[in-house]
């Protein structure tokens, strides 16, 4: 089959491309995906646009991406709401897997399991045996229901049989404003949440949801060194093209892309935020996304999330 010269990969991309990204503007996704369209903007010549359409628990911006074009010039932000939405909207008109072809998998940061330390345990093992010798039951915050902290914490709770109570918030802070007061016990956010707060001395750092330690909190064991390696929970954050787009242009845009994440100056913005650089190509994000996205959406059902 034969490609047209506005399709072959030395000829992409010929005009502005757009990023949708399902999310707010100003979080941490919204950072990392403007800083790697400055980067592809530099590097292509032509613009690349960010256009936030959040909404739907993400479901807004996902549905207009898979309903673009497919010739490149419309890519999507994909992370972990991409494998929570099936559980909380079963007519979704979209399917991430059938209706995506991943690009690359960009960055990740793991949830961080950590306790006020009026709790006074210091270990995952310590939590598990405070929650069975005492009549009163702990409860666990989260940033909101369906969150990754939340569906984190959950498999936490459910797994090692410490039988918490939910507590959602409306957001991240006010979550751990209560768990430093002590009126929750503990909870899962990233790194870059829980950083300052263990730094002072105000919240206690049991344990990493991730395959490594991570490099912010060197000293605090995985989940897996405690016992637990089933329970691996990484905020991610990828980008895709809708499926259909023709192999050359997604060869062109993963090429860029892989370019542009050996910029050190890219690199380093990236890590500032927090997040730990994978920089994947197309077939490694896909298999990625196999074993990723059944996993949230089992925690998602398993945790009972309800579209607000």
């Amino acid at each position: 089959m034969l490609f047209t010269a506005e399709v072959l990969p030395q000829a992409f991309p010929e005009r502005p491309v757009q990023i949708i990204t399902p999310y707010a503007t100003g979080g941490g996704l919204d950072i990392i995906t403007r800083t790697l369209a400055q980067r592809l903007s530099a590097q292509w010549g032509k613009q690349v646009l960010v256009d936030n359409k959040p909404g739907a628990g993400s479901t807004l911006g996902t549905a207009l991406a898979a309903k673009a074009p497919k010739d490149g010039y419309t890519l999507l932000v994909a992370s972990t709401p991409l494998g929570v939405a099936p559980a909380v909207y079963p007519s979704l008109s979209y399917d991430a897997r059938r209706d995506f072809a991943p690009l690359s998998l960009v960055a990740t940061t793991p949830e961080v399991l950590v306790v006020t330390p009026s709790l006074g345990v210091a270990s995952v093992a310590e939590l598990v045996a405070k929650a069975r010798a005492e009549p009163r039951k702990q409860n666990f915050g989260s940033a909101g229901s369906g969150t990754l902290g939340h569906l984190a914490a959950d498999s936490v709770n459910r797994r090692l049989g410490l039988g918490a109570t939910h507590i959602p918030y409306k957001g991240s802070n006010p979550a751990a404003i209560d768990l430093i007061g002590g009126q929750i016990d503990w909870m899962m956010d990233t790194p870059a949440a829980v950083l300052p707060h263990v730094r002072s001395g105000k919240l206690r750092a049991l344990a990493v949801a991730a395959p490594q330690r991570s490099p912010q909190l060197a000293d605090v064991p995985t989940l897996a060194e405690a016992g637990y390696p089933e329970l691996e929970f990484r905020i991610w954050m990828g980008l895709m093209a809708p499926a259909g787009t023709p192999e050359p242009v997604l060869k062109a845009v993963e090429a860029g892309i892989a370019e542009a994440m050996r910029d050190p100056a890219l690199r380093a913005a990236i890590t500032a935020q927090g997040w730990e650089i994978v920089g994947s190509g197309a077939r490694e994000f896909a298999a990625f996304l196999d074993q990723e996205l059944p996993k949230l959406t089992a925690a998602a059902r398993a945790a009972g999330v309800k579209a607000d």
